[in-house]
C-alpha cells in the first residue's frame, strides 16, 4: 500500500515527530499537566472576568483548548450557537485582545489554545489585558 504525502518518511519530519511524542512521553516535561493547569487558570480568570461584566457567557474547556460564548446557556450543538451567541461583541472582544497583543482568532467562536510554551506569565497577561478590554467594551 502506498500513502502519499509530501514529506511522508521523510528524516527530517520523522525525527521531529518522534521527538514530539519522546516529549509527549516524558513524565519529567509534564507538558499534559503542564497545559492543563494553565488551561485551569485561564478558565478560572475568564469565568471571574466575564461574570463581573454581567453578560451571558460560557467558557467551554477541555485541556489546552477553550472558547468563550456570549450567550446565557451552556452551547447544545452549532445550530444553538448560530441561533443564540453574540457574535457581534464576540468579533469585538477578539480584535481587541490583538490590538492588546493576545492572538485569538479574529473569528467569532474560534478555539484558543495553550501550548507547553506558555507560562503562568502569559497567562496572567492574557487575562489582565482581556479584563482591560471587557470592561471598555
Amino acid at each position: 500500500m502506498l500513502i502519499a504525502g509530501t514529506y511522508n518518511a521523510h528524516p527530517l519530519t520523522t525525527a521531529a515527530a518522534i521527538a514530539t511524542v519522546e516529549k509527549l512521553a516524558d513524565p519529567k516535561a509534564d507538558v499534559y499537566g503542564h497545559v492543563e493547569r494553565l488551561g485551569a487558570t485561564l478558565e478560572k480568570g475568564l469565568n471571574e472576568i466575564f461574570a463581573k461584566k454581567g453578560r451571558p457567557f460560557h467558557v467551554a474547556r477541555q485541556g489546552s483548548a477553550y472558547c468563550v460564548y456570549f450567550m446565557d446557556h451552556v452551547p447544545v450543538d452549532f445550530h444553538d450557537i448560530a441561533i443564540n451567541h453574540d457574535f457581534a461583541f464576540d468579533k469585538t472582544y477578539r480584535e481587541k485582545l490583538i490590538t492588546e497583543g493576545i492572538f485569538n482568532f479574529p473569528t467569532p467562536i474560534k478555539q484558543g489554545s495553550i501550548s507547553y510554551a506558555h507560562t503562568e506569565a502569559d497567562i496572567a497577561e492574557t487575562l489582565e489585558k482581556t479584563q482591560k478590554i471587557v470592561a471598555a467594551i
